[in-house]
């Protein structure tokens, strides 16, 4: 995994966008959970995307050109269901000896079901057992993944921020917390500490 030390963090790039998409971002997602703001390497200008999550909604903005060539944001939104949220901490602290559990072969790395990118299930297989379990199960029964994006910073032995999303029209699940190789361990034997949430999407638009 690529790390962003020594490059601008996401509040930095988050400070770069507009008042209005920020203000906009932030009211439609409701009380913030997590978010990112990165470069977007497909943009010309290489303005920065955003991603905001809340107990109302998850919320994309993607730098775009609007029919008169000026610069705009896309917007693609799910908006979720407060109620139906369900959350499950996964602490995940094998021993330096411990052998790597494998996945259950259903769920995990990334179920063969599941039409996600080689970056995605590599990054899923990264995950503990328990939260490739829970990210991955509602998608299981035949709904599409529409976007599965994730982000990170920290340093080689320490992710003191991350977030992986994955997002379909019924339902989307997330897990964000932090991860610590301690001394003597490897990355098989890495320290997690996530929170997996789960809501049920209300509303869809954009991508």
């Amino acid at each position: 995994m690529e790390l962003t030390q020594g490059r601008p963090l996401r509040q930095d790039h988050w400070n770069t966008m507009g008042p209005a998409i920020r203000d906009r971002l932030l009211k439609r997602a409701g009380n913030i959970i997590e978010w990112w703001a990165f470069e977007d390497s497909s943009d010309p200008d290489h303005r920065p995307y955003a991603v905001v999550f809340g107990d109302r909604g998850l919320l994309v903005a993607e730098p775009r050109l609007n029919s008169e060539h000026r610069q705009v944001y896309a917007l693609s939104s799910y908006e979720l269901d407060p109620a139906s949220f369900r959350r499950m901490t996964v602490d995940h602290r094998p021993s330096a000896t411990t052998p790597p559990v494998p996945p259950p072969p259903a769920t995990g790395p990334a179920s063969p079901d599941l039409d996600l990118s080689p970056a995605a299930r590599g990054l899923l297989g990264n995950l503990p057992p328990t939260a490739q379990e829970l990210l991955q199960a509602p998608f299981l029964a035949g709904e599409r993944v529409l976007r599965c994006d994730w982000y990170y910073e920290g340093h080689e032995h320490h992710l003191k921020m991350f977030m992986v999303y994955l997002a379909c029209p019924q339902s989307v699940t997330v897990a964000n917390g932090t991860k610590i190789i301690p001394a003597g361990h490897t990355d098989a034997t890495a320290h997690w500490n996530l929170e997996c949430r789960r809501a049920t999407v209300t509303r869809r638009s954009g991508k």
